[in-house]
């Protein structure tokens, strides 16, 4: 059996916890506890030959997410609490569901939704004005529960403070999310309330950056539309002429 660590736990949730460490390991794994309740088993990925080689090291990302999650739980950042650790797994609340999940909910009020999206701009430009990036903030990445927003899947978080671009890039990588979501996918109000919230709470300078960004980029919106005229992209080559002509719209008059 795998000692657990010190955090106190229910007897049910420890129970649960200790026959998902006894099996094999699964990098996000969901586990129904007795009460009708869930949490989430997340442990070291173990990828091994083309796909170690495009994600990288899984303990390097396990560690650098552990210590996302305790900073900036610290720092009042909107980040799950953990609710059980160990050298290789962590225990996490379940979040409700993810803004790609909820902008797939047709029946899901779109007023609701757009506060979702508020808030996610909102918690980007939180950890921006504290000189942070997110370094993925794909929509997979925002929990929406109850009016509450959880920022998750910090694995590219990195405890040291970036340059303007570094953020801005944030921002480009969150809006192609958006168009990557499905083919053919247009702007709505969710992206539209998003990107409002975070131009009003940004640091100063930040949308200068955004608009520059999408300058530096935009060669890759020709090259993506070429890849398109020859053959069928993929939803993320797809997304690009889509996101950069996005935010060119809306950087037209950085503030």
């Amino acid at each position: 059996m795998r000692k657990l660590d010190t955090t106190p736990l229910s007897k049910p949730v420890a129970a649960v916890l200790e026959a998902a460490l006894a099996q094999p390991s699964q990098r996000i794994q969901a586990l129904d506890l007795p009460d009708g309740g869930r949490v989430w088993l997340k442990r070291v990925e173990q990828a091994t030959g083309l796909m170690r080689l495009q994600k990288g090291n899984g303990l390097t990302a396990f560690v650098a997410e552990r210590e996302a999650l305790h900073l900036l739980r610290a720092k009042g950042a909107p980040v799950p609490d953990v609710i059980a650790e160990g050298p290789d797994y962590l225990l996490l609340p379940d979040l409700g569901p993810n803004l790609s999940t909820l902008l797939n909910d047709t029946a899901h009020p779109v007023a609701d939704r757009s506060a979702a999206f508020a808030a996610a701009g909102a918690a980007l430009a939180g950890l921006h004005r504290a000189g942070f990036a997110h370094g993925r903030p794909a929509l997979r990445d925002f929990c929406w529960q109850a009016g509450d927003l959880r920022l998750i899947d910090l694995e590219r978080f990195r405890n040291r403070k970036r340059g303007q671009m570094m953020r801005a890039l944030d921002i480009v990588v969150f809006t192609h999310s958006w168009f990557a979501n499905g083919r053919d996918i247009a702007p709505g109000p969710e992206l539209d309330a998003a990107l409002t919230a975070y131009r009003s709470a940004a640091p100063a300078g930040l949308w200068r950056a955004v608009a520059q960004m999408v300058r530096l980029l935009s060669p890759l919106g020709s090259l993506a539309g070429g890849v398109a005229r020859i053959s069928k992209p993929s939803k993320d080559v797809q997304a690009i002429p889509p996101t950069l002509a996005y935010l060119k719209r809306i950087t037209q008059y950085p503030g």
